[in-house]
């Protein structure tokens, strides 16, 4: 691969882990205000056509890993 390449991967990568990360966070939040207004995180994985971590979970992925 040229530079040119391989500093436009780089980057893109970079903005993919940033996207992913604001996702998580996202996620996160959304899953706390829905404990205040009463709504258990079992009945959001049950209404979600796709499986949803717990908040815990979620912020335990954003830890770099060794």
């Amino acid at each position: 691969m040229t530079d040119d390449t391989t500093e436009r991967l780089d980057r893109l990568q970079q903005e993919v882990s940033q996207l992913r990360e604001f996702a998580i966070m996202q996620t996160a939040i959304i899953q706390c205000i829905a404990v205040k207004l009463g709504i258990a995180p079992q009945q959001m994985s049950g209404l979600s056509p796709i499986p949803i971590p717990t908040p815990f979970d979620l912020m335990a992925s954003l830890k770099p890993k060794d």
